[in-house]
């Protein structure tokens, strides 16, 4: 029985996520601003202890499978018989024993 490629493959990893903080101000209530985000910390398990701060995403990507298929380029070479060289292959026979 063969076996079928499959058309995708799944990689899950767990992202830590870390706030960056406005450092101008606050909003009207007199909570800080989140200007963006950045990565603290990738791992393929789940981390045992996260870092303070950050906000733990547990992540799947799925790739076409093809993507880590090598390229198999297929050429065929004809060579005019006028191109090659024969030379007869000798071969002696010896006893088996």
């Amino acid at each position: 029985m063969t076996r079928q490629q499959p058309a995708f493959v799944d990689a899950t990893f767990y992202v830590q996520v870390r706030p960056i903080w406005d450092r101008w101000g606050s909003d009207i209530a007199g909570n800080k601003i989140i200007e963006g985000a950045k990565l603290a910390n990738v791992t393929i398990a789940k981390p045992g202890q996260q870092q303070s701060g950050t906000v733990l995403v547990k992540m799947t990507i799925r790739v076409p499978a093809g993507a880590f298929l090598p390229l198999a380029p297929e050429a065929v070479v004809v060579i005019p018989e006028d191109m090659t060289i024969t030379s007869p292959i000798e071969a002696e026979a010896g006893d088996p024993s």
